[in-house]
């Protein structure tokens, strides 16, 4: 698969709160690499989710222009909660997300072997006839993981997808993605606030306020606490 490119420009999105008009995303440009992870950090209700939203197709833009190369290429996405049917086995959750979105439709066989794959990419191949309550927080996350990924789409999407999990399975799930990634070659953007985070997985940190990019970092092979110092400032943090 090769890696698509995506482009934004200029990309507005308003909403009206009681009479006054508020930009959530305010003429946002960014390109992400392909084949690269593109960390979005910044506070909470600064943009990124709906920035996010509007590049799944779940949000129309007010204003501007996303590109991708191929053209037309869509995402997979991976949110904070893992959204599972919790009446339907793993299995069954990711065969429906094929059915609803795969077109033109796949045979069975092609099916289970989309959904097989990425099951053993995130490890989880033996718990494919399991339900969504029998899982751990961790799992279920690999789980949607897993879900985005066998749609083949070549875009990842990721709403801060681990930031509810403890610690551990923060980290845990921090190496797999990465892992997986350079496996596979997926271009992604991924939301947190953890700027620790972001500087592990990123090749290139992008900064969010107030619906506007102030900054980006490249990773470039600087050190982590060079980064983050740049991070730091972009957000508009005082030393202390």
């Amino acid at each position: 698969m090769v890696a698509p490119r995506l482009a934004l420009k200029n990309l507005t999105k308003e909403y009206d709160l009681k009479g006054n008009k508020i930009k959530a995303v305010n003429s946002v440009s960014l390109e992400l690499p392909p084949g690269k992870i593109t960390a979005l950090v910044g506070d909470s209700g600064c943009g990124k989710t709906t920035l996010l939203r509007i590049l799944a197709g779940l949000l129309e833009p007010d204003e501007g222009e996303i590109h991708t190369i191929p053209d037309g290429v869509r995402a997979g996405v991976v949110f904070q909660d893992s959204r599972l049917l919790p009446w339907k086995t793993v299995e069954e959750n990711l065969l429906l997300s094929l059915k609803r979105t795969q077109y033109p439709p796949l045979d069975k066989t092609k099916r289970d072997e989309r959904v097989d794959e990425a099951l053993g990419l995130v490890q989880l191949n033996e718990w494919k006839n399991s339900y969504p309550r029998e899982l751990s927080g961790g799992m279920a996350q690999r789980i949607s993981l897993a879900r985005a990924l066998c749609q083949k789409k070549g875009f990842l999407l990721m709403d801060e997808p681990f930031s509810a999990l403890d610690a551990l399975s923060r980290e845990k799930l921090q190496f797999e993605l990465k892992a997986i990634q350079q496996k596979m070659g997926n271009t992604v953007l991924f939301i947190t606030h953890d700027i620790s985070e972001a500087i592990f997985l990123a090749d290139k940190v992008c900064v969010m306020k107030l619906g506007q990019i102030t900054g980006v970092v490249q990773s470039n092979g600087k050190n982590h606490d060079e980064i983050s110092h740049q991070i730091h400032k972009l957000l508009g943090f005082r030393k202390i």
